[in-house]
């Protein structure tokens, strides 16, 4: 479904199936509450009742994780970066914005400062992509009022669908990225559009963007204890 935003932009909402599913994830959760609750009450700390609490446990963290939960979002970093309250990182699953460095890098950066700073978002999990980025960063769909944000920076021409990695929403995201450049929304209505594209290939292709401080560090330490596995083994 359609309708139109504030700034006269269409923006997608979520359909009625998908509201139905979020209802019943959070009943869901509540029924894992109460069962938590009532074993919590009458149980008498046989190993059969703390087995039954464990798993409780267990299953209400993977309902979290899973259907995500919910933050204010503090500072927008770029277009497809920001940070909540609680000073985590968070990418935008699925999409591309272009670098602030690059050309219209801080246009897409204040589109997205216009739909969700200061406000207090829903973070979503993707199925099939990382939980994490390689700097660390929580990969997310972000929901407001029913609105898919990292659609709406597709459709609104400030990122690219982002296809080279598979995710849920890949053919979606696809086709809204057709329709901003069918329409000549932001960055498809910008003369340089082709320059953004190259520049975004060459930073996906740059093998440099592997070495951040925290992957050098790993990748050192795991070294350091090969060399030493090694060493004491035939020290022997």
């Amino acid at each position: 479904m359609k309708k139109k935003s504030s700034c006269g932009l269409p923006t997608l909402t979520i359909q009625k199936s998908e509201k139905k599913g979020i209802d019943f994830q959070r009943k869901f959760f509540f029924c894992e509450c109460v069962l938590f609750g009532n074993i919590g009450v009458s149980g008498n700390g046989s190993g059969h009742s703390l087995m039954k609490q464990s798993f409780l446990i267990i299953l209400t963290l993977l309902t979290l994780n899973c259907f995500g939960t919910t933050t204010k979002v503090t500072r927008v970093i770029d277009g497809d970066t920001f940070e909540t309250e609680t000073g985590e990182k968070v990418r935008l699953v699925g999409i591309n914005a272009p670098e602030i460095r690059d050309i219209f890098g801080e246009e897409a950066k204040q589109h997205l400062i216009s739909l969700i700073e200061n406000k207090t978002v829903d973070l979503e999990a993707d199925h099939i992509s990382s939980d994490r980025d390689r700097y660390g960063r929580l990969l997310r769909y972000v929901i407001l009022n029913n609105t898919d944000i990292n659609k709406q920076m597709v459709l609104d021409g400030y990122a690219f669908a982002y296809l080279k990695y598979h995710f849920d929403k890949e053919e979606e995201y696809k086709q809204a990225e057709l329709f901003s450049k069918q329409e000549n929304k932001g960055i498809w209505n910008n003369q340089q559009s082709e320059a953004i594209k190259k520049e975004q290939a060459k930073n996906d292709n740059n093998i440099f963007s592997y070495f951040t401080f925290k992957n050098v560090i790993v990748t050192a330490s795991v070294l350091l204890l090969l060399i030493a596995g090694i060493y004491y083994y035939y020290k022997k």
